[in-house]
């Protein structure tokens, strides 16, 4: 074998072994990449089943609070009623301040 032919094997394996760590640093982002995204959604399938208890939680508490309220609290008729506060209306002022008025008078 020439010196010439020798340089070229001697290239030639060098490119090949070059790509080849090129190839294999790929595949290991890839694979921490994978290994993230593994990780990241067995926490999300966690944090998912603890407020989906939560939520369960919550409703049953709603719903005995629910029956506790409905048991011992009479109806809200509040908006029913007429109200109590006497009018404020320009024209009750003027004539509860002239009665006054008068009564002082007399």
């Amino acid at each position: 074998m020439s010196a010439r032919s020798r340089g070229v094997v001697y290239s030639l394996l060098t490119v090949v072994i070059v790509l080849l760590l090129g190839i294999l640093a790929l595949l290991w982002v890839a694979n921490q990449r994978h290994q993230r995204l593994a990780d990241e959604t067995n926490d999300l399938r966690r944090s998912l089943d603890q407020q989906n208890g939560k939520i369960n939680q919550l409703q049953k508490r709603l719903e005995d609070c629910d029956t506790a309220d409905a048991a011992t609290t009479p109806p809200d008729t509040a908006w029913s009623t007429a109200p109590t506060i006497p009018p404020t209306d320009s024209g009750s002022v003027i004539s509860r301040v002239s009665d006054s008025f008068r009564k002082e008078a007399n």
